[in-house]
This record gives C-alpha cells, structure tokens and sequence, in this order.
C-alpha cells in the first residue's frame, strides 16, 4: 500500500471557480435589498425627475434580483414590489386600497409581468451558470489530459492530479494507490465523507481498485457541491485509466528487460564458450604436439606450432580485453585522459595493430591536410578505430582493400571506413552496435568470421564518452558497408574532463 499526499499550496494561476446564484437566505435578503432600493429609487425618480409612471423602476429590480438568484426569491421580489408599488405610488398613496378600475388593472399587470420576467430571468441565469460550470469543467478534464498523456511513471500520474484538482476545483488531495502486486479487495472502497470534511472517492479500473482519492478544500472555502463532485468522479476515472497505463508500460518494460538480459545472459555464454574454447583448443593442440612430438617434427613446423600459441593467445587477450571494457562501459567506469594525437598517427597505429594478425590485408588509406590534432584519449579512440577496421577487415572478400578516409566537416571530425563485403541490411544497421548481435551474410557466417558480437558495442561505447556518434552506412555503389566515426573538434578549455 501507498500513500500519496498531495497537498500543497494554491499555484499562482487556478481556474475561476462559477459563481452560482446566491443559495438559501442570502438570495431571500437581496430579495428584500432590492425591494427596498426600487422604492427608493422610485421616490428619487418622482421627486426630482418628475416621473410618473414607475412600474419599470420596480421591474428592473426584479430582473436584478432574480438574474442573481432562482425562482423563489425573485417571485418574493416581485410580490415586495408589487406592494411598495401599490402602497407609496398609487392613490390614494400609503394604503393598499385603489380608487380606480385601472389602477388595479395596472398593478395586476405589473405583478403578473413582474413574476413572469422573475421567473424566466432566474431561469436564464441558471443555465448561463450552468453552462459556465460546464466550461469550467470542461477545461479542467482537458487539462488533466494533457497531464495524464505525458506521464510517464505513477509520480507524473501523482503529479497531474495534484495540478488538475488545485486549478480546477480548489481542492487539497490525497491519494491511497494499492500495490501492483496487491490482491483483488473483494469489498470495494465506496464514497465516504469524514467528520473533518475530507471526501473519498475510489479509483475503479474495470476489474479492480487503485486505490483513493481524497479531497478537501481549505476553510473558508464551500464544501464540493454535486456538480463538482461529478467532475471529481469523472477525474478519478480519467486518473486511474492514466495509472493502468503507466503500470502497463512498466510491466511490459519489465518484460522486455528481463528478455533482453536473458537474450545477453546467452550470448554472453554462448560467445564464451565459442570465443574461449576455440583459441584455447589451438594453443592445446599445439603445446600437445610440441610436448610430445617435439624430436620428432622439423623446426620449421615447431616455429608453426609456436606461431600458432601466440596468434591464439592474442586472439583469446583481445577477447578479454573487450569483455573488461565492455564492463568498464556499463558500470560508467571510463575515465578519459585526453591529449593531442594526430589522426594520421591514430590510423596508422590501428592499421600497424591489425596488420601482426592480418598481414594480407590491404588499405587505401585517404586522410585530408587539414585533418591536425584530436584532443582525445588517445588509447580509447585507437582501440574504437581498430575494432571498426577490424570489422571491415573480417568481412571483405580477400584481396580487397579497405578505404579509410579522414576529414573535417563542419566543427568535426569524419573517418569513414569502407568495406567491400556483402553489406548490412538497413533494418539492421542500428542493431549492429548491439552487444553480441552479428549479421550473417553470404556463404561465411560468424563463426568463419571470427566475430563476438562486442566490438562495435565498445566502439559506439568509446565514441559516445567523447561526444561523438558512430553510424552504419551503405556504399554509393550499394556494394559493402561504411561505418563513419564522427568526433567534435574539442579545445583543451572546452574538453569534457
């Protein structure tokens, strides 16, 4: 179980709240007010402006009152009227006897007119009020919306809320969410009210109980009335869809988080069991042959045997070198030393690395006059280069030279690495810098290639600590893949630390 609160105090901004017509006694006393002004009114206008005819003086005071008010005080309004009308301005004056058939026809017009004009006024004001509230409240579940559909998390969903019932409804509130995890309540919470003036109201989901909500509005202000209560409801029902939503997305997260470590889980031990056995079982081998056929072979074949030791061994340490960096990486444990390098002299360095293990493999090496100086980790960016070379080199047919081109563009730094192999399809350009995903292509899958599925994961790694970016791309010709590293061209002040 969790408990939310959400009070705070009111934002500078909250929604006007509708003014509804004067309730109970306090429409009764404007009744009586305005009865009281029209006859004053009245005697003003006979004394100095010399009216005779002042039934509209005590109309307009009850078109005041009842477009204040409902049906009942403006009825009374018009009644009060109707006698002060009678008793101080028709003869004989300070009764309510009348002479004459048409004063009497008069003033029964007058109160038969004066209920009616009352009786509609009251009326329209009602619905100007009610249509008022249902702006209001309109606005106020347009704005919980536009809350609820950029919330992200159960907080956001929190927060919403907490914004949408202080703007629109000038209420405190408190929320109750049950746990995920929590068994179904076979007796659903219902609406309480409590002595202290708060409401509770459930968050009902079609199948279950979120949880409660709570609201109260700070003295002096009116307890909710039925038709902010409605809104209050309705706002609940949009909360706790918004907060099925959330708890939707994070479960389906969840999900995709525990595929996705057990989809690494096994390409972590399927690549150590390939990527450790196999140089392993070389090194074996051959120290098995020399240790017991080593009279019996020629020197030739025992430097072959020792050539082979240590091409394995170099493999299996670079191997191992790229599992601690790849852990370096995820654990946030990269620290950059940066310094000044050459770009020629960090692509002839990766060049001279791959070549003690590939010594076949040509390049066509392009690096512009005014590529200068990086200021980098030199070590990080060389080995993120190497591993970029080296996958072009594990995947061009033999013979064919790898291009490496290297300018300036625009504030930055571009080397382009080109290959001639078979490609990378574009739904898979991305993924290519996954950790231990490969793209098997043509007749020689990753086992011939030699592949672990790590190497471009710890140059997008690298590349990413110095604020640059690394991108698959397909050649002009649609003939092999180019991955272009893009680093920014940083001054020693300006350079991250």
């Amino acid at each position: 179980m969790r408990a939310m609160p959400i009070t705070a105090p009111p934002p500078a901004e909250t929604l006007p709240a509708a003014s509804s017509p004067a309730p109970g006694p306090a429409g009764y006393a404007l009744a009586l007010a305005g009865a009281a002004v029209a006859v004053l009114v009245a005697a003003l206008a006979e004394h100095w402006l010399g009216l005779r005819d002042l039934s509209l003086v005590f109309m307009l005071a009850v078109l005041v009152v009842a477009s204040r008010t409902h049906t009942g005080p403006a009825v009374l309004t018009a009644t009060l009227c109707f006698l002060a009308y009678n008793f101080f301005f028709i003869a004989p004056r300070y009764t309510l006897y009348i002479s004459a058939w048409q004063g009497v026809a008069t003033v029964g017009l007058f109160l038969a007119a004066a209920l009616l004009a009352g009786r509609m006024a009251a009326r329209l004001a009602m619905q100007v009020q009610a249509l008022r509230a249902a702006n209001l409240h309109a606005r106020a579940r347009q704005d919980l919306a536009q809350g609820l559909a950029v919330a992200a998390d159960e907080a956001a969903v929190v927060a919403a809320a907490h914004r949408a019932f202080r703007h629109g409804l000038g209420a405190d509130a408190w929320l109750h969410l049950d746990a995920i995890d929590a068994p179904a309540n076979p007796q659903a919470p219902r609406e309480t009210v409590e002595e202290h003036g708060w409401w509770f109201l459930p968050l009902r989901a079609p199948d279950a109980t979120l949880g409660q909500i709570g609201l109260k509005r700070a003295l002096p202000a009116p307890a909710l009335d039925e038709r902010e209560r409605a809104l209050a409801r309705a706002m609940a029902d949009d909360i706790a869809q918004a907060l099925l939503r959330v708890r939707l997305v994070a479960a389906l997260e969840t999900e995709r988080m525990a595929g996705e470590t057990e989809r690494l889980r096994s390409a972590l031990l399927s690549s150590v069991s390939h990527d450790l056995r196999t140089p392993l079982a070389g090194i074996i081998g051959a120290a098995d042959s020399l240790d017991g056929y080593a009279d019996a072979i020629s020197a030739e074949d025992r430097r072959a045997l020792l050539a082979t030791i240590r091409e394995e061994g170099e493999r299996l340490d670079r191997y191992i070198q790229n599992l601690l960096d790849m852990t370096r990486l995820g654990h946030g444990g990269l620290t950059l030393h940066r310094d000044w390098i050459g770009v020629d002299e960090l692509v002839g360095s990766a060049i001279t690395r791959l070549q003690r293990h590939r010594p076949d493999t040509r390049f066509d090496v392009r690096i512009a006059a005014d590529a200068g100086l990086l200021w980098v980790h030199p070590a990080l960016i060389e080995q993120a280069l190497f591993n970029v070379i080296e996958n072009a080199a594990r995947f061009s047919p033999p013979g064919a030279a790898i291009a490496i081109a290297a300018r300036r563009d625009d504030g930055q730094l571009r080397i382009e690495v080109s290959d001639r192999g078979p490609g990378i399809p574009e739904d898979e350009r991305r993924r290519i810098f996954d950790m231990f995903y490969t793209v098997s292509r043509g007749d020689r899958d990753r086992e011939s290639r030699g592949g672990t599925g790590l190497g471009l994961a710890i140059c997008r790694g690298m590349i990413g600590a110095h604020g640059g970016e690394v991108e698959a791309l397909a050649n002009a010709d649609g003939i092999g893949t180019t991955l272009r590293i893009t680093l920014p061209l940083l001054e020693p002040a300006a350079a991250a630390p």
